[in-house]
This record gives structure tokens, C-alpha cells and sequence, in this order.
């Protein structure tokens, strides 16, 4: 297993010195999610950094009567940093965390988060963009239910999955959709239909092909 995440870690986390790469590899597990598996839960108690090295996992909040609000995606070289801002506050997930594709991480004890910042510069740099870049997707979030209309959250959402994936195909039902953006089923195939006659896309079942 160590060599893998040896590996893992030469792929997407070429940046961490020789000595974090050795303390990683001592106390580090590698686990493989399937698709849809609960990685992380609202009100769960934060006990590892999940460091995401294949895969695909979608972050979100939910109410008390499922309505889901997306959040990011997180992909390969990346971590969550509300796991790390809410671990480093009172312990527990603000927030839910599920992956779209069978995914492999290497996790790390949430006692390493504190311990390696004074120690690595490059585990400091490596959180503190973390911190930024998911900082700057939830004004993207914020600004997309202030201030845009749904068919354009509707088209940055596609463009963001699209990119998260490295394809143009969405395999996503209008229903996964519309939940994900708290609307509706109908809502969303209406606003689907329009940009499809706009030919920015191709509706088919149970996918959708971004053509611009």
C-alpha cells in the first residue's frame, strides 16, 4: 500500500517535500469509494483529511427535507476545506460529501493538519490555496443564487461539471439537476430545451452534451 500511495502522491502532490512525503507515507491509509458513497456526512466528527488522488466527489449542502445545494467538486490533487475549517473549529462536517465515480484517497489524521503548518511550507501553501480556491467557489455559489438567473446557473453548473470531468458529456437526469440546483424537474427540462434550441447543447436520455 505504500507504494501506491507513494505513487498517488508523485501524481498529484508533486509539490510536498521529501520529509512531508515520508511522515504522509507513515501514517497515511489509501481507501477506494464507490460511487455514491458517503465520504462525508453533515453532523459526522472529522477524523481524517481526505486527500482526493483519482476520482471525482461532489460537495453540497442539504436541509432537513433533502433539498440540496451544490457546493464544488473536488478531483485529483485536491482536498475539502470546509472538512478542514469545520475539524479545525468543533470537529463536525458542515457539509456532505459524495463521490460521482469510483474514487481513491489517501487519508490523513486530522491531528496532521496543525502539526504539519509550522513544519512544511509546502502542506502550508497547499492549505492555504485550498482555503482560497474553495473561498472563491462559493462566491461563485453565492453570487450565482444572487444575482443570476437559473438557465445561467443552470449553463455555469454544466460548464463546471464538464471541466470537474474532462468531458462534454454530463451523465446526469433532469432530477439530479434540478435537485442539485434547488428547482424543479420541469424547470429544469424547460431551461435545457431553450439552450438546446440556442445549440449550446444536446439533450439525450439521461445525458447531456455541452457543444460550446
Amino acid at each position: 500500500m505504500k507504494k501506491e500511495i507513494e505513487q498517488f502522491l508523485d501524481l498529484n502532490f508533486p509539490e510536498f517535500e521529501k520529509a512531508l512525503r515520508e511522515e504522509v507515507l507513515a501514517c497515511a491509509k489509501l481507501s477506494v469509494l464507490p460511487v455514491d458513497a458517503l465520504m462525508m456526512d453533515i453532523g459526522q466528527k472529522v477524523e481524517i483529511i481526505p486527500l482526493i488522488v483519482q476520482g471525482q466527489v461532489k460537495v453540497f449542502r442539504e436541509d432537513e427535507n433533502d433539498h440540496e445545494l451544490f457546493m464544488y467538486y473536488l478531483g485529483p490533487g485536491e482536498a475539502c476545506a470546509i472538512t478542514m475549517i469545520c475539524s479545525a473549529r468543533e470537529g463536525y462536517s458542515k457539509i456532505k460529501a459524495i463521490p460521482e465515480e469510483e474514487t481513491t484517497i489517501i487519508s490523513v489524521p486530522i491531528s496532521k493538519l496543525d502539526e504539519w503548518m509550522p513544519k512544511y511550507k509546502s502542506w502550508y501553501y497547499f492549505v492555504m490555496d485550498t482555503y482560497q480556491d474553495r473561498f472563491e467557489e462559493l462566491l461563485k455559489v453565492v453570487d450565482g443564487i444572487a444575482f443570476h438567473q437559473m438557465d445561467e446557473r443552470l449553463l455555469e453548473y454544466l460548464e463546471k461539471n464538464a471541466e470537474a470531468t474532462q468531458t462534454n458529456l454530463i451523465h446526469k437526469t433532469h432530477q439530479q439537476i434540478a435537485q442539485e440546483l434547488n428547482s424543479s424537474r420541469e424547470v429544469i427540462t424547460r431551461l435545457l430545451k431553450k439552450l438546446e434550441q440556442r445549440g449550446v447543447v444536446k439533450v439525450n436520455r439521461n445525458q447531456i452534451e455541452l457543444l460550446n
